[in-house]
């Protein structure tokens, strides 16, 4: 009987690593080179000499942990905090102390201080041990961009002066319940039946009257949020707890004032007007405003952000470039040469990537800088490949294709087409958080593959 007892509780603290090789060896990598997330300790000023965060007793190694091993289940900060109570190979692999455990709100604040910068140098210090481990040597690399969603819905103009109505609608509701000078006229359900008509409505002239009443709703809520404004803003409060709503609900209306303006505007020139509008004015969601619209080629329109990844042989991701609008590709080429030389000391021999990032001026820049093979493949008029043997040119184009399975891998694998976390420094954050798992996983199974 004791025998048995003992048995389950072995059983219940050793994990049976068998059925995730590549977490355990991840997990090993992180015992025998701590160093590698180390650099995270800036985000947090207030460690203690153990590395403890203040009172959540959270040590940076276990932050680290927590948010690698979430993005390699593709867990919620809730589920996560699930896995750190009952989880054997959650808790090992994160390193929870017996009975600790942490709460999700505290997952969340401690994952998310960790800056894309940062998280942008543990990547760089992952790549080196993986040169000094002989996973790759930075000598083969090939380069493409992709887009990654942002978390909105397909926007027009009629959605998104229903989302305007109904957010600062429900925001004044809510301070008038507590501001009786707050006065808000509820046009919440009018709006939504005129999106709805707006939806179902063929033809341009038929929908301008009922645009007209939108944008009419539209003006008035403005107007009665700039009075709130205001009034939150010049008004005193002594009482510690309705002043801490007063600040949320001004600040709130503050932030929202100048997106309602900026659909107001361009719904106004587009419906009305029959304007072009020119991408840079446009307002693409009033809840994620810093997103993008990526066009590529005569694909469909993605709304996020672009980003642009170069690997290497062993398909380890060597350099992440992240850039507002929807720049051209051939930007990127020189940029991520810069990045391998600075980040890395060393210059690859072979570059291949496709013909987007095709000119003249990268041809040159490339050649310059050392790199022997550079193959793009597309050649534009008098652009010609620099390759030691036509063989060499061939293999390079065969073997830049598989970029775009590195891409899907990293996008289906991770569950990282879409960027769930709120604002822009978040969606940094989200992208270099899955570039470390990925490559994390990408060591483990080359070193998987050695093992007799």
């Amino acid at each position: 009987m004791k025998f048995f007892k003992a048995q389950q509780v072995f059983d219940f603290v050793q994990p049976d690593w068998s059925k995730s090789l590549e977490l355990y060896l991840v997990h090993q990598i992180f015992n025998y080179f701590p160093e590698t997330f180390e650099g995270a300790a800036s985000c947090f000023p207030n460690l203690d000499q153990n590395n403890n965060i203040g009172r959540t007793g959270m040590t940076l190694e276990q932050v680290v942990r927590c948010a690698i091993y979430k993005q390699k289940k593709r867990l919620t900060y809730r589920e996560l905090a699930v896995h750190s109570y009952d989880s054997k190979m959650g808790i090992v692999f994160m390193k929870i102390d017996d009975g600790q455990g942490f709460k999700f709100q505290t997952l969340q604040e401690n994952v998310s201080k960790i800056t894309d910068d940062i998280l942008y140098d543990i990547n760089i210090a992952i790549c080196k041990l993986a040169i000094e481990l002989d996973v790759d040597d930075g000598k083969k690399m090939r380069s493409d961009s992709t887009a990654i969603q942002s978390d909105i819905h397909y926007p027009t103009n009629c959605s998104l002066l229903w989302d305007c109505i109904r957010v600062c609608g429900r925001i004044l509701k809510k301070a008038s319940y507590l501001f009786k000078e707050i006065t808000v006229t509820n046009y919440q359900k009018s709006a939504k039946d005129l999106n709805y008509q707006i939806v179902n409505t063929q033809g341009q002239e038929k929908r301008i009257p009922l645009f007209k009443k939108m944008l009419r709703k539209q003006n008035r809520l403005i107007e009665q949020a700039e009075f709130a404004v205001t009034y939150l803003n010049k008004l005193k409060v002594t009482n510690p707890k309705i002043d801490k709503e007063r600040t949320s609900y001004l600040l709130q209306l503050q932030q929202l004032l100048p997106n309602m303006r900026k659909v107001y505007n361009v719904a106004y020139r587009k419906e009305i007007l029959n304007e072009e509008i020119p991408v840079e004015d446009k307002l693409f969601s009033i809840f994620e405003s810093h997103t993008d619209c990526i066009t590529k080629g005569k694909r469909n329109s993605v709304f996020g952000h672009k980003v642009n990844f170069t690997s290497g042989k062993s398909n380890l991701i060597f350099d992440v470039i992240m850039e507002r609008g929807n720049p051209n590709d051939k930007g990127y080429f020189p940029q991520t040469l810069e990045n391998v030389k600075r980040n890395y000391n060393l210059v690859p021999r072979d570059f291949a990537t496709d013909g987007g990032y095709a000119s003249i001026k990268n041809l040159t820049f490339a050649k310059e800088l050392g790199v022997k093979n550079i193959v793009f493949t597309k050649s534009k008029g008098k652009l010609q490949n620099i390759v030691t043997s036509k063989r060499m040119e061939t293999m390079l184009k065969k073997w830049r294709s598989g970029m775009e399975a590195i891409i899907s891998n990293y996008k289906r694998g991770l569950d990282a087409s879409r960027c769930k976390w709120k604002g822009y420094p978040a969606f940094k954050s989200f992208i270099m958080w899955n570039v470390i798992t990925f490559n994390l996983i990408v060591i483990a199974k080359v070193i998987i593959e050695r093992l007799p």
